[in-house]
């Protein structure tokens, strides 16, 4: 079996063209549901998923406590930057993943497939094609055969699918806890609503200071994702540098 984790972004659409072109066969492509994918985000997933199936391919979701969810266990919005206040990555989509692992394929013989690229970012400069033993993936067999590739041959392949290369990531977690400003500032309304009243059910810490989901520190001061917004649209300059994650999960 060849399990493909995939968000249905640029990347994730180029390694499932990549597989189908190699002529892979027992594949499954596999949503991690978060429960924070934008609305507009789980509509191309199910376009996606048709598109999977057309290619031989299966298709499945992970199950997620949704950051609602995860919000009311920790009483705490994760961070961003990759430090180990993130946990939302783990939460949402390691564990998930692996329970599903386990559910399908509990003698650990299938190989999990990525789509990371080392051009994405410092973090991913030495990301391996092949890991024997991928911790994250409870110890199976993990192949990223895009590490290699340039946007221009990852573009290639999307556009040899139904899909357009996208001018943004994918929007599986949306806002993503490590969104910059170049981001925050297009933010629908409907979920800054959203969050502003996730925000105000957090309440307060220890301290007093107001549970948000984005630091000030990292936003010029500005406390609660409405004053987040405006401030992102004030400028696009990030007083930090924004990263992404390092595993192959997010992005």
């Amino acid at each position: 079996m060849h399990i493909i984790f995939s968000s249905y972004g640029n990347d994730s659409v180029a390694l499932i063209q990549y597989c189908a072109e190699r002529d892979l066969q027992d594949v499954v492509v596999v949503f991690s549901d978060t429960g924070w994918a934008a609305d507009y985000w789980l509509a191309r997933v199910s376009q996606a998923e048709k598109w999977v199936k057309t290619l031989g391919f299966k298709h499945d979701r992970t199950q997620s406590e949704g950051m609602a969810g995860l919000l009311k266990r920790k009483k705490a919005w994760p961070r961003g930057g990759g430090g180990r206040f993130q946990f939302c990555t783990e939460s949402l989509k390691k564990l998930p993943a692996r329970d599903w692992l386990s559910d399908n394929d509990p003698d650990n013989i299938a190989t999990c497939l990525t789509a990371v690229r080392r051009c994405e970012s410092a973090n991913r400069l030495t990301a391996p094609e092949w890991t024997t033993a991928s911790e994250d993936h409870g110890g199976r067999e993990l192949w990223q055969p895009l590490v290699r590739h340039s946007d221009a041959q990852r573009n290639a392949l999307i556009e040899k699918t139904p899909f357009p290369v996208l001018p943004y990531k994918s929007k599986e977690c949306w806002p993503c806890v490590n969104a910059g400003k170049r981001e925050l500032k297009h933010l629908e309304p409907e979920r800054l609503n959203l969050i502003e009243a996730m925000e105000v059910d957090m309440g307060v810490n220890s301290k007093g200071n107001a549970r948000v989901m984005f630091s000030p520190a990292r936003h010029s001061g500005a406390v609660g994702i409405r004053a987040v917004v405006d401030d992102a649209k004030r400028g696009t300059s990030d007083l930090l540098p924004v990263r992404i994650c390092h595993s192959g999960w997010c992005g």
